[in-house]
This record gives C-alpha cells, structure tokens and sequence, in this order.
C-alpha cells in the first residue's frame, strides 16, 4: 500500500478578499491555502502551529479590513516578524506581498536577516506566473525536507 502523501499548505495573511480569492484561484490543486485575515488570527495560528507545519507564508502588512477586535485595528504585518521568527522554521519560504512601500521591505529585510528566505514583490506587480515560480520554490523547499 502506498502511503498517502500529506496535502502541502500555505499559510495566508491576509484581510483583502479579493486577494484572498485571487490567490486561492492560482494555487495548485495539491495544495491548501490557509487563510489568516486579521493580525489577531495569524498570530493565533503561528503560535499554535510551530514549526514547519507550513510549507510557505504569504504576508500581507496592512490587515486592518477584517479587524475583529479592537487590538487587531492597531496591528499589522510588522507585529508579526517576532511572531514569525520565534515560531516558524528558517526553512519556510515567505513571500511578502503587501502594497505599504515603507513597512513592506522592512518586514522582508528583517525575516531575511533572521535567515529566513524572502522573497518580495507587491501584489500590484505579482502576476500568476511570478507566483507559481515561488510556489514550485516552496514545493522543492517542502520536498526535500520532507525526505531528510
């Protein structure tokens, strides 16, 4: 019997649902998204699921649109670099994809110096194409790893 290989998930941060949808739309269908829209759900989740539990983040900085709770309109992407680099593994692929043209390369640059690799374009300049290229990156990253 051969064994089943587990579906490879994505974690989104993001509170745009257009973006939402466009990025579920360009995902390959072995894969899952995984979909934080506020700050206050993505630190929940990177805080419960440690590791490498997924093979890629999207990040967005400005998450304010599906804001539910008070804290959550004060927050943004940059609160989640400590959160992302005391709970995720170096080895997850992260692809900051946020429009904010000060906060965005700032979150790359710090998650690139605490060793993860970044990679960063707008989604104002984020084609289909471009995205797959990550996503084949994130599936070698996930697959090797997944062999050791």
């Amino acid at each position: 019997m051969t064994a089943v290989k587990p579906m490879i998930r994505i974690l989104l941060i993001e509170d745009d649902a257009t973006r939402i949808a466009l990025f579920e739309q360009w995902l390959p269908v072995d894969m899952r998204l995984v979909v934080a829209s506020s700050t206050g759900k993505a630190m929940g989740v990177l805080s419960r699921d440690r590791g490498r539990v997924y093979a890629g983040i999207l990040l967005d900085h400005d998450l304010q649109e599906q804001a539910i709770t008070q804290m959550d309109r004060h927050l943004s992407g940059s609160d989640l670099i400590k959160v992302i680099i005391r709970n995720v593994s170096k080895d997850v692929p992260v692809l900051v994809h946020s429009m904010n043209v000060s906060r965005g390369p700032l979150m790359a640059d710090r998650l690139a110096g605490a060793g993860f690799m970044v990679t960063r374009i707008p989604m104002s300049v984020l084609s289909r194409r471009a995205f797959l290229e990550w996503v084949a990156e994130v599936r070698e990253v996930w697959e090797t790893l997944e062999e050791d």
